[in-house]
């Protein structure tokens, strides 16, 4: 890697930062420039005697998924392990949502599409602020968003709310200014995903090796087009996923299918040839996560932990086992797989990211923490909820609703199963003290009769988010509302989705339909805002939320 890419963007590196970036990789031994190639993980997926600074790594992962990940003890457990590291670590998080994703008592702003479904750029990067502003605060550098995914096909589990939208003209429009939002102080570097990209396929790489199945002329015009922008905007980092893109092999002249469905994570041809060549990307790229089926079904791991890197790719996120994947990695460059050059090129890269955030300079002093769920945050948080909501539909006229006209309610309602970006506990009980306050007398559990009812209304409220290892996000039985049971031919019946926006395509007779993106108990608040008439529904779908059905339009 040439000094010149490291003084252009997206670095911007000085004469000073380029040349503590060549002394410091020169000064590795081989060892530690096979350390950098890693950002690990903590607990849970880590044994909990692994040693995670052990392979002197280049950055580190946190998630927020046990109740003591606090804010003060994130921010203390990094403190730490930068104390503890010979170089600066890159702290990775996925916050997409806000400073929610890496403490539990951080801000959930919202989801990406509830963002686009605003219609306002600006509170896009506001959002993007917002992330830098928390994430920065207990320790973060790095961010895996935002999310670059286009919303193709509306089975697909694992993207769904976590896009922006279903055309590159919305994913561009949103996404772009939350990149400039998190990249805008230089302490956090953003990183869009999932190259080369994810929305067309209806399975998940935490299972199986998906596809993206476009031409590509229409590539160039969609995802291309979303990736060349964000490009252009600076961004630092791109996440190269367990994502296939046959076309370009087959537009390459490589007919063999195996080749053909190499996961990105993988591939020369599409890190190096499409991404750098082609695109221009001068970034850092680092694969999705290594322990997904999407990456390991393509071999074995002590051949594809190298093939990672050999194939462009400069960082390798996780490890199965800390001691066998740098020993793999280790071997994999003793034996040729990996080559001096093409190390080397990989340590300048992840230099240059800590050197283009100021990490070579003094260590971070731990930051005040009072902007981490601030008034500031959740204001905004409430902003972007009450510009988002959006009615889908109302043929049955039945909104506003009111105590008077609608006294005793029917509230069926369930949670998500493990979501990672949204709250727990949507599962209707909050939703029901909400609807008690304002006067409604709340039922659970009712059997509907043909004629006679002591219903009044019945509300539907689901949760059906997106997650890791879902088979898809249709609905159960019971969370239709039970077998053989249709409530709108007894009484007026209206549908929440907290999640999901595309209910439709299994209740398209549904005469009510509310989308609000979240299951945030500040969105609950705003739909039932909406719902009472104190306030209209502003939100836009972001995306055909009839899913093509001109019956659901009805």
């Amino acid at each position: 890697m040439k000094d010149d890419q490291l003084r252009q963007k997206p670095f911007y590196l000085s004469e000073s930062d380029v040349s503590w970036v060549k002394e410091t990789r020169d000064g590795l031994s081989l060892e530690e420039k096979v350390g950098q190639l890693f950002v690990v993980v903590q607990k849970p997926f880590s044994p909990e005697s692994e040693d995670l600074l052990s392979i002197k790594p280049g950055g580190v992962h946190l998630f927020a998924f046990s109740p003591d990940a606090t804010k003060v003890n994130q921010q203390a457990k990094i403190a730490d392990m930068q104390s503890r590291s010979k170089l600066p670590l890159l702290v990775t998080g996925d916050l997409e949502s806000g400073g929610f994703g890496g403490a539990v008592d951080g801000t959930n702003l919202g989801m990406n599409m509830q963002v686009a479904a605003t219609g306002k750029p600006e509170l896009a990067q506001a959002f993007g602020k917002g992330i830098e502003v928390e994430g920065s605060a207990i320790g973060f550098n790095w961010v895996f968003g935002p999310v670059l995914d286009i919303n193709y096909n509306y089975q697909n589990p694992i993207v769904n709310t976590r896009a922006f939208g279903d055309t590159p003209e919305v994913v561009e429009t949103y996404a772009i200014p939350v990149v400039e939002g998190v990249q805008e102080t230089g302490r956090m570097a953003a990183c869009v995903k999932h190259w080369p990209g994810d929305g067309m396929d209806d399975r998940d790489q935490h299972k199986v090796l998906t596809v993206n199945a476009m031409p590509m002329q229409q590539w160039r015009e969609t995802y291309g087009r979303v990736y060349r922008s964000a490009f252009d905007a600076g961004v630092k980092s791109v996440m190269s996923a367990h994502i296939a893109l046959p076309a370009y092999y087959e537009e390459l002249g490589i007919h063999d299918v195996r080749k053909q469905h190499t996961p990105g994570s993988l591939s020369y041809e599409l890190n190096v040839k499409l991404l750098r060549e082609e695109l221009g990307f001068n970034g850092l790229i680092i694969s999705d996560a290594s322990a997904m089926v999407g990456m390991t079904s393509w071999g074995p791991r002590h051949e594809i932990v190298p093939q990672c890197i050999a194939s462009g790719v400069d960082m390798f996120l996780f490890t199965a086992d800390l001691k066998y994947d740098f020993e793999a990695m280790i071997q994999g460059v003793n034996d040729g797989i990996i080559t001096e050059e093409r190390l080397n090129e990989a340590v300048t890269r992840v230099l240059a990211l800590k050197a283009s955030l100021g990490l070579h300079h003094e260590r971070p002093a731990l930051q005040d923490l009072a902007c981490v769920g601030s008034e500031e945050h959740v204001n905004l948080a409430q902003e972007l909820a009450r510009t988002s909501v959006t009615l889908v539909k109302d043929t049955q006229n039945v909104l506003p609703i009111s105590p008077e006209k609608h006294k005793r309610v029917l509230l069926i309602a369930s949670g998500s199963e493990g979501s990672l970006f949204t709250e727990n506990g949507a599962g209707g009980s909050g939703f029901e003290q909400m609807l008690v306050k304002e006067g409604f007398e709340v039922v659970r559990d009712y059997h509907l009769k043909q004629v006679e009812n002591d219903i009044d209304l019945v509300i539907y409220v689901t949760q059906k988010s997106p997650s890791f290892m879902q088979n898809s996000l249709r609905m159960s039985p019971e969370e239709a509302g039970g077998i053989f049971t249709w409530y709108p031919t007894y009484v007026p019946t209206l549908f929440i989705s907290l999640g999901n926006p595309y209910t439709s395509y299994e209740m398209p007779t549904m005469p009510t339909m509310i989308n609000g993106y979240n299951a945030s108990a500040i969105v609950q608040r705003e739909i039932l805002n909406c719902l009472l008439g104190k306030q209209p529904f502003i939100g836009t779908s972001p995306v055909d939320a009839f899913c093509g059905s001109a019956l659901a339009r009805l």
